[in-house]
């Protein structure tokens, strides 16, 4: 199963990346770059009953998905709603509007805060 779980999670990042068609950030306006590449994060995770599926797909970079999973620790209200984002954006199915970006350089700002208290 590790192995097929693995592959299905490549496949699905591609998806998203192929849709979204992100160039210098990720969902919540972390830069990406070689070091700070892509990941797939399950907006309800797996092991709690999420599906493998393109709709429980959000778009983070790796030093995001790790900020993010110590949210989920320190202010589990805040990552449920940033999960509502990435929600949203997975309804759009389209590149992020400047109403979206906007919304995710402020999610960046709540969830920094959360990070350095």
């Amino acid at each position: 199963m590790g192995k097929i779980y693995i592959n299905e999670n490549k496949i699905l990042l591609q998806e998203l990346i192929k849709v979204y068609q992100p160039v210098d950030y990720d969902w919540l306006s972390y830069k990406i770059t070689k070091k700070n590449i892509l990941t797939l994060h399950h907006i309800v995770k797996v092991e709690d009953g999420g599906e493998l599926s393109f709709e429980n797909s959000a778009l983070l970079t790796k030093r995001t998905r790790q900020a993010f999973h110590i949210c989920e620790h320190r202010d589990f209200v805040l990552y449920g709603e940033i999960n509502d984002f990435f929600r949203e954006i997975v309804s759009h199915s389209t590149v992020l509007d400047s109403n979206l970006e906007k919304q995710s350089r402020e999610y960046k700002k709540a969830l920094m805060k959360t990070l350095y208290k």
